[in-house]
């Protein structure tokens, strides 16, 4: 087997100045360094100053892509409101509804789609959030439906069937409040899908891969130990955790269960 001494967790060790407890965190995400799959079940868990660490080299290519998608999903409600907005100012002329639908169910289908994914395999979204993100298409598409149905009724809109994708829209905002219900600080379904997630991929690990992480982060304990940045308790209690829980233990997030 390969030596580890100075393997990546241990060269964190020895390069810091100070100890603080969002470096057990970082200390972990480095000796995960290898197994991608360990550290995004892990990032489920951590601190928000140490996702960087954890999703390091986890993007994929579209990543990118779909984060302007989902940006989308929920601005494009607030466009669709606003277009017809607009038109309630000047009647005489013909209301947009056509492009707002469109908008309004380009919205639907990704928002729609972010929640299939959510209900198949949790990404651990906070309630809070989730009921924001229901918010932010049935407000808006509320609106741009009722300025519609007000258009068709005077005879003023354009592409009256518009009106579907707004209907939409608002189905899938309220469907966000059906599956975020429940307060912000209680997810234990959530936690538990997560935890078992992490499991499977501690299961998963290599032998040899699980033996190289462990020795790598007890070494750096030893250095850690040997600079007087932790003490003889806390060398003792990380040295018996088991690979995963090293951040969990040591540092443990209070907005967690």
């Amino acid at each position: 087997m390969a030596d580890v001494t100075e393997g990546p967790a241990t060269r964190y060790a020895r390069a810091a100045s100070a100890w603080h407890p969002i470096d057990w965190w970082k200390l972990e995400a480095r000796a995960l360094n290898d197994t991608p799959a360990l550290r995004r079940a892990l990032s489920f868990f951590a601190p928000a100053e140490a996702w960087r660490d954890l999703s390091k080299g986890l993007a994929t290519p579209w990543g990118g892509l779909l984060t302007v998608s989902h940006i989308a999903s929920f601005t494009l409600p607030a466009v669709a409101a606003f277009i017809l907005a607009a038109w309630t100012f000047d009647r005489d002329d013909i209301a947009p509804v056509g492009l707002a639908g469109v908008l309004a169910a380009i919205a639907a289908v990704i928002g729609g789609i972010g929640l299939i994914q959510e209900r198949l395999e949790s990404l651990g979204t906070d309630p809070k959030i989730g009921r924001l993100l229901g918010f932010l298409h049935l407000v808006p598409s509320s609106i741009a439906a009722v300025i519609a149905v007000l258009a068709i009724a005077q005879g003023s809109a354009a592409f009256a069937v518009g009106i579907v994708g707004m209907v939409a829209d608002v189905v899938v905002g309220a469907l966000h409040f059906v599956f975020s219900r429940g307060p912000a600080e209680t997810g234990t379904t959530r936690w538990r899908k997560n935890f078992a997630r992490l499991e499977r991929a501690l299961g998963e690990l290599d032998p040899d891969e699980r033996a190289r992480i462990h020795s790598d982060i007890q070494h750096a304990l030893v250095v850690l130990g040997d600079r007087g940045l932790i003490g003889a308790e806390q060398f003792t209690r990380a040295g018996d955790v088991r690979i995963g829980l090293l951040g969990m233990t040591m540092a443990p997030r209070q907005d967690r269960p």
